[in-house]
């Protein structure tokens, strides 16, 4: 139980409590541990604070029109002929129904999004008042070929001022400078493409920060404005 009072694993297991990523005997020890850890239940209880905000702005996928509408004639052919003894043409219908819609499943299964690769990092950036403001994730980089981070907005911020840029850095962990990651917009959800160079340095990222710049970016390659938005990363594998 010695190894559970590690600060760093609690913060780990817990974002992966609240995930859904911990799972098996692992998330029932888990479990375990949190009837009789209150400073373990205080920690689950800041991620949910954290992340139940990106659950809420996520929003449902919608099947397209035409799957209902093929669906919908496939239903009405079969019950115009209702009430008729069935014979051999009904049956050949029927398997040419059955047909048309695993096709049609089939095809909606194409075009559904496909699942993203498990997150390797997030980090929760909070405001000046220590809310949850940005969330920003990536995927393992050493199996990508084109490597990214996603970055998601999870409550109203304050406007980009005309004449600015708003700067993403990675700050590695130590005395090292931070790393620019480049610029993002104002959007709700984003997707940030990586140099090959400081993609290799994500896994050993400690932070992620966003500063207030001159447009176009910081001029000097270190952040020169505000940092209104920052956060400390957490392994998820």
């Amino acid at each position: 139980m010695a190894r559970y009072n590690n600060p760093q694993l609690r913060e780990k297991l817990a974002a992966e409590y609240v995930i859904g990523t911990l799972r098996g005997r692992a998330r029932a020890r888990f479990q375990a541990l949190l009837r009789y850890d209150p400073g373990l239940r205080e920690i689950v209880v800041r991620w949910e604070a954290r992340l139940t905000p990106l659950a809420a702005a996520a929003g449902g996928i919608a099947p397209p029109a035409r799957v209902w509408q093929a669906v919908a004639n496939r239903i009405a052919g079969a019950a115009s002929g209702a009430g008729a003894r069935p014979g051999l043409a009904f049956w050949r219908g029927l398997a040419m129904t059955s047909t048309a819609f695993a096709l049609i499943l089939a095809a909606f299964i194409g075009v559904a999004p496909r699942p993203e690769p498990p997150m390797a990092m997030i980090a929760v950036m909070n405001d000046e008042r220590e809310q949850p403001a940005l969330v920003v994730s990536w995927p393992p980089m050493k199996s990508m070929r084109d490597p990214y981070v996603r970055i998601r907005v999870v409550q109203a911020h304050p406007a980009m001022a005309p004449g600015t840029a708003w700067e993403m850095w990675m700050v590695p962990g130590g005395k090292a400078a931070p790393v620019s990651m480049g610029l993002i917009t104002t959007d709700a959800d984003q997707t940030m493409r990586l140099k090959p160079a400081l993609a290799a340095r994500m896994e050993g990222a400690w932070g992620i920060a966003m500063s207030v710049e001159p447009e176009g970016g910081s001029r000097t390659g270190a952040p020169t404005g505000p940092v209104i938005f920052k956060g400390q990363c957490v392994k998820m594998l």
